[in-house]
């Protein structure tokens, strides 16, 4: 397997060469984000790495650059603790970036060979997945389609479910939502640990909702989406409180396949289960038996998502009453919202 290495520290370069050459990789590498360009003009990797503080091009526009030229993954490997960095990396993200990444300390870190094996794990897995090129689009209103059933009732909550190529698809979804949304917002989206923090922050400059990080018993909130710390899975009550639970064995954490599980307990049909971009099938089970008890399921349609895996999956199984784009996601919602705010603020409403 090739990869392209992007980073400006020749000490990082030598550290994730000599890592990556021992598994077997063949490694180019690039300073900067313009010899990055230069570089792929003659070669051709199966996927890339990408710092994201350099000098001159940053990540986020490197990355950017990359995916509108080259269909190749690219994975951000960069620093949690520095704030700059973690912020580039989340613009990395929402511009096509598969996943995020915390630099490998080298060998005296208490923690290197988990990196190191997460860093290969990741790299492996990642380079597997058909990327297509992304342009950079204009954003455009999106009326949902005329076919679309609305939803009978006004919901009490709305579960979101994300992995590799999420960021994108929320970007898209969270910054067309409109108006104050009369129900609070779950999110399951696959992230390294040690970015929820970062996650948030970027989630709350490109979306027209607030973005909070929950602790459990928390009373959820209309207008308010909602992140599971590190470590936790996240459901909810049926008195809308945040319950988390300590990872115990499952595949991903925070789990889609909980989540929704614990909204189809808690709630019913009386909830909305989205599932977005991402590799694997974690979600598609929950969100059929959120189908089953009657909520309004909606999938993010494949052709539009960075990584089809999640949707087609959830899909296969027929657990999509609604298959949909992120901006045709939003602006269902925003229909809904409007109907449940008329029906309630109209004599007799509710």
């Amino acid at each position: 397997m090739r990869v392209l290495i992007v980073d400006d520290s020749p000490v990082l370069r030598v550290l994730l060469r000599s890592v990556l050459e021992h598994a077997g990789f063949e490694v180019r590498e690039a300073d900067s984000g313009e010899q990055a360009l230069r570089v792929l003009q003659s070669y051709q990797p199966d996927i890339v790495t990408m710092d994201v503080h350099m000098p001159g091009m940053d990540g986020y526009e490197t990355t950017a650059r990359i995916l509108e030229k080259y269909a190749l993954p690219v994975v951000v490997v960069t620093a949690s603790a520095n704030a700059y960095a973690a912020a580039t990396a989340m613009q990395a993200l929402a511009a096509g970036a598969l996943s995020v990444l915390e630099k490998p300390q080298g060998p005296g870190a208490a923690n290197f060979e988990t990196r190191v094996e997460e860093l290969i794990s990741t790299l492996r897995s990642m380079s597997q997945v058909k990327i297509v090129r992304r342009p950079r689009s204009v954003k455009r209103p999106v009326a949902p389609p005329a076919a679309s059933p609305i939803y009978p009732g006004l919901p009490r909550l709305v579960a979101i479910a994300a992995s590799a190529g999420g960021p994108v698809a929320l970007k898209e979804l969270l910054s067309r939502l409109t108006g104050k949304l009369p129900w609070p917002l779950l999110l399951a989206q696959h992230i390294a640990a040690g970015f929820v923090g970062s996650f948030r922050d970027w989630l709350t400059s490109v979306s027209t909702v607030s973005v909070v990080i929950a602790e459990h018993g928390l009373r959820l909130q209309p207008g308010v989406l909602y992140l599971s710390p590190d470590g936790s899975q996240l459901g909810v009550s049926a008195d809308l409180r945040a319950q988390l639970q300590a990872r115990s064995g499952e595949p991903y954490c925070p789990s889609a396949d909980h989540m929704f599980r614990s909204v189809g307990r808690s709630l019913g049909n009386q909830a909305i289960g989205i599932q977005l971009s991402g590799m694997g099938r974690d979600g598609a089970e929950g969100l059929l038996e959120l189908h089953r008890l009657g909520a309004l399921t909606v999938v993010q349609e494949p052709t539009s998502a960075v990584i089809d895996a999640m949707p087609l999956a959830a899909i296969k199984l027929h657990a999509a009453r609604q298959v949909l784009q992120p901006e045709a996601i939003a602006a269902l919602l925003n229909t809904i919202a409007l109907r449940g705010v008329a029906r309630s603020t109209s004599p007799g409403g509710e």
